[in-house]
């Protein structure tokens, strides 16, 4: 097969880009006899995106777009079909992006209805966006993936796509997940400036992460564990930033590398959203063998399964007691979280992902 991949949105540091780096990496070594082309447009970021091509193994076909230039030919003006820019292929495979125009078969994932469920938590030109996009999807996708059964679900609810045009394939954790030695959670805290005992939470800073209700927790923590620290990692998104409080470390953007050894040295994981389409960092957590506390709603009970505490992420009592019981039943939390691990993998989900090219293939001829 001769498979095009859009993988514009692999360089921004997201959940998406984590998806889409280890779904074509994973396609690639597990069908070598196939030819990938990796197409994204890009005007500052275009050579990053051909080396990532390149490392990921596929042949890159990336433009000297924006991605504004490109949201407004193919979302808005559906113009430009995308064999114009990279050739005949037998499918293509699109994502949170962009939707070109094309008589090639197209199979595209849908990691969340966000825009759609909770509007209040995104800016109006996101709204916009993903409707453009998603009403190309809903019409000229003949598959469309979606990461959780949640998002399954919304699809159907929200958009009324028919069900059996959809297929769940859940997101995977990498090998490099995986408990760390403490000497290198030490160098790693010292880094950081972390000391002692912390709570660790990833995410972008925007209201729907729910930082500010997290914060608010951690406050009626200190009461009991006056010692412990809160660190909250992750880029500022949009939306007011929570404002920080005795305790609290906020570094930003955090270094790939050091995310294990960050979830591995925190006496519990929080992530206490209020909406995740799949949510990667607490399944990441438990394969590191940290005790997790995350919300009741969205895909997250499907991530963690019974080895998380699961809260009601309006509450803060409830963010706050199900901290203490992850502090309490760490060790039984622990041995949970790393066999619930073990059922996601990108292995299965690219093998998944290939059957479902196959199929479109041959239902199109």
């Amino acid at each position: 097969m001769k498979i095009a991949i859009d993988i514009s949105q692999a360089i921004y540091g997201t959940g998406v880009s984590v998806y889409t780096k280890n779904l074509c990496s994973e396609l690639t070594r597990l069908y070598p006899e196939d030819e990938f082309i990796f197409f994204g447009g890009s005007l500052r970021r275009s050579k990053e995106l051909k080396s990532l091509a390149r490392k990921m193994k596929g042949t890159p076909k990336i433009f000297p777009f924006p991605p504004t230039a490109l949201d407004f030919v193919w979302n808005s003006l559906h113009v430009l079909p995308i064999e114009t820019l990279i050739g005949q292929v037998d499918i293509i495979h699109t994502s949170d992006w962009t939707e070109p125009p094309s008589k090639i078969p197209k199979v595209t994932t849908v990691h969340d209805l966000i825009p759609f469920k909770y509007p209040q938590t995104t800016t109006d030109s996101i709204r916009q966006a993903h409707k453009k996009r998603l009403h190309w999807v809903i019409r000229e996708s003949e598959m469309i993936i979606a990461v959780s059964r949640s998002t399954k679900e919304d699809l159907i609810s929200i958009l009324k796509v028919p069900e059996e045009k959809i297929v769940v394939i859940p997101e995977g954790v990498e090998s490099r997940y995986f408990p760390q030695p403490v000497s290198q959670i030490e160098l790693v805290k010292k880094k950081y400036k972390i000391s002692g005992n912390y709570i660790f939470s990833l995410s972008t800073l925007e209201p729907r992460k729910n930082q500010i209700g997290l914060i608010k927790a951690f406050r009626e923590l200190k009461k009991d564990y006056p010692d412990l620290q809160l660190v909250i990692g992750g880029k500022t998104g949009w939306g007011d930033i929570p404002e920080p409080v005795e305790g609290v470390l906020m570094p930003g953007f955090v270094d790939d590398k050091d995310l294990p050894c960050l979830y591995s040295g925190a006496l519990v994981f929080a992530l206490p959203s209020f909406y995740e389409g799949f949510g990667l960092p607490p399944l990441q957590a438990m394969a590191c063998g940290t005790p997790v506390v995350t919300s009741n709603i969205s895909s997250m009970p499907e991530v963690v399964g019974d080895a998380g505490v699961l809260i009601d992420p309006e509450k803060i009592s409830s963010i706050t007691a199900g901290i203490i019981e992850a502090i309490e039943n760490a060790g039984a939390l622990k041995k949970k979280g790393l066999e619930q691990a073990k059922k996601f993998s990108w292995e299965k989900a690219a093998k998944d992902t290939y059957k479902i090219y196959q199929e479109v293939i041959a239902n199109k001829k």
